[in-house]
């Protein structure tokens, strides 16, 4: 596992928009969490710095309080005349980084495989 520094390091160096990273107080608890969401979804695949400061940041820019309203289904939100739409679509669990670099996470994988029917035959 990357240490809080190298994923730090990395972020700084590597990364443009650190807005939402730099202000969070829980950082080491959403290296924590891209980690074990990664070794999760990827499991054949050995995890670098870069994947893990790109899923952290997306976790911590997740703690954002309109993407938890798309995230239970609301579809708007009004306040003082004022009103935000959030459609239809999900916030994605995966970085979308991440998602381009190692590709499709195991579980969507496994749900999109065809369910295997099995008609005769003889069972040894």
């Amino acid at each position: 596992m990357p240490t809080f520094i190298e994923v730090e390091e990395w972020i700084q160096a590597n990364v443009l928009d650190t807005t939402e990273w730099d202000k969070s107080h829980r950082k080491e608890v959403a290296i924590i969490q891209a980690e074990r969401n990664l070794i999760r979804w990827y499991q054949d695949v050995e995890l670098t710095v870069e994947h893990i400061a790109l899923q952290s940041i997306w976790e911590v820019e997740g703690l954002n309080s309109a993407l938890k309203f798309q995230k239970h289904g609301v579809k708007s939100v009004s306040d003082g005349g004022e009103r935000v739409d959030y459609g239809d679509k999900i916030r994605d669990a995966v970085a979308p980084e991440v998602r381009q670099i190692l590709g499709t996470p195991l579980h969507e994988k496994e749900e999109s495989e065809p369910t295997v029917i099995l008609e005769g035959g003889m069972l040894l």
